[in-house]
């Protein structure tokens, strides 16, 4: 299937989320990506709810009620009205009408990394157990594409750092100016580890140490 080819983790949840509302003919799909503690949604990216509307109703769901009942416990759930669900903690301001619904755990190997949520479908009808199952073989196929994802960049930033780790090495054998050699520290340094500042002391007389090189804002 394409999507496993996908290296983009942008493009997985987009093209995943369209293709599950039309397979089902959910008017609304979204998907949840679970953060590396399990206990909330990192992520969650939608579709059929316009801009506008996203912008209404502000802050995106980090995982109550029913999207945290699929964290703590994978499995599918179909609601013919999830708003009479007790375990449902209500929508926000502005949110569209949904009532039916389709969670669907994405997984893989035992790991769960989001969650597959669908709602109204534009028939009218409640979700069935043939949408159950092919949302389900969607997420086992979603599950790998995100793996894959992760995987490449991860190996993307280990690369970035083994060049670093040269330039620095090269470096030091060759460059003989110490100020410029400690900035190329302090900035790679910055670089690989995200970091808004970074400084590197040297002792300075008695007791002292002094800034000798820095990268990033201070304020």
């Amino acid at each position: 299937m394409s999507l496993t080819s996908e290296l983009s983790l942008d493009a997985v949840l987009g093209r995943l989320i369209q293709t599950a509302a039309d397979l089902t003919g959910a008017k609304y799909a979204a998907l949840g990506v679970i953060d590396p503690t399990h206990s909330k949604l990192e992520r969650f990216v939608t579709h059929g709810i316009e801009e506008s509307t996203h912008a209404m109703i502000g802050s995106l769901p980090t995982g109550h009620g029913i999207l945290g009942l699929l964290i703590k416990h994978p499995h599918a759930i179909r609601l013919h009205d999830l708003t009479e669900d007790p375990r449902s903690v209500g929508f926000p301001a502005h949110h569209p009408e949904m009532r039916t619904f389709l969670g669907v755990p994405v997984m893989l190997r035992g790991t769960n990394y989001g969650n597959l949520y669908l709602s109204e479908k534009v028939d009218g009808s409640d979700f069935s157990e043939e949408d159950e199952e092919l949302v389900t073989l969607l997420a086992g196929q979603a599950a790998i594409a995100i793996e894959n994802a992760r995987l490449y960049e991860a190996s993307t930033r280990w690369s970035r750092r083994l060049e670093t780790l040269n330039e620095v090495g090269n470096a030091l054998a060759t460059e003989t100016d110490v100020a410029l050699l400690l900035d190329l520290i302090v900035r790679r340094l910055r670089e690989l580890l995200s970091a808004k500042l970074v400084t590197l002391s040297l002792p300075h007389g008695a007791g002292e140490i002094r800034i000798a090189a820095a990268a990033g804002d201070g304020k």
